[in-house]
């Protein structure tokens, strides 16, 4: 990606490029590891569940390490692109009192540098499948699609809660608390299938268990379902649109609260 690429069709891809390094900057200013500190949370995340779930888990679960690993990093992407979104708006406050430009690309930004780290992570997850002797094959050139459309989902989600953070102060300890609670809510470590009928239908509402299935199906089984990810795709594509949609019709509102 470059500065310049894109400016035909999208006439702020500069700015975006640079506030997305800027966020990345950010992200790691002050840190002796860098990016060595995105995987550290994941990995002791890794180890604690394991080593509590795998024996009742590994049972249910063929190939439980690479599971738990897949589940995590998807996780991990939602969680802290949302939470890293949630506060774009309170970082950039000069930028966005003293230019005229879409205020969106703020979000898109934050969400991007987010992106950024975990492209290497997924980097890093595909080494782990072939070292636990996953062969690669043609279903994982789909894994960045399926991360695409959980991108859509974080931003669209980001955008809510960027727009929310500014006008009510509550939100950000809201969004931690429903984080906490949607963690257990996604079959992150465990099963889907282990629970009961009910739940696994109630679950379901949960978009982050389609994008989990898709990405754990390409992963490991090299099927897919074609209908089911482009669901998904326009889903998270119609989020966010009414999220750029919010932002665009609270702009003014955003300005005068951000100058208090």
């Amino acid at each position: 990606m470059s500065g310049e690429g894109g400016a035909g069709t999208f006439p702020y891809g500069h700015l975006l490029w640079e506030m997305t390094r800027g966020e990345v900057l950010l992200r790691d200013q002050g840190t002796a590891l860098g990016f060595l500190w995105t995987l550290l949370h994941p990995a002791l995340m890794f180890v604690v569940l394991y080593g509590v779930f795998a024996r009742w888990v590994a049972k249910a679960v063929d190939g439980y390490v690479l599971y738990l690993l897949a589940g995590l990093f998807l996780w991990n992407f939602f969680q802290k692109a949302t939470t890293y979104a949630l506060g774009s708006f309170k970082r950039a406050r000069g930028t966005v009192l003293n230019y005229r430009f879409p205020r969106e690309i703020v979000v898109l930004s934050a969400v991007g540098a987010v992106l950024w780290s975990s492209l290497m992570e997924m980097a890093v997850l595909l080494a782990a499948a072939a070292f636990l002797g996953q062969t690669p094959r043609a279903s994982w050139l789909l894994l960045p699609v399926i991360l695409a459309v959980e991108l859509e989902l974080a931003l669209g989600v980001g955008l809510f809660l960027a727009v929310g953070a500014v006008e009510f102060q509550d939100v950000e300890r809201i969004w931690e608390v429903l984080c906490a609670a949607l963690f257990y809510l996604t079959p992150v470590f465990y099963p889907l299938a282990a629970l009961s009928p009910r739940l696994q239908a109630l679950l379901r509402f949960n978009p982050l268990v389609l994008i989990l299935e898709l990405f754990r199906a390409c992963l490991t089984a090299g099927s897919f379902s074609a209908e089911r990810l482009a669901g998904a795709a326009l889903g998270g594509a119609l989020l966010s649109a009414a999220g750029v949609a919010l932002v665009r019709r609270r702009q003014f509102q955003l300005a005068d609260k951000l100058l208090v």
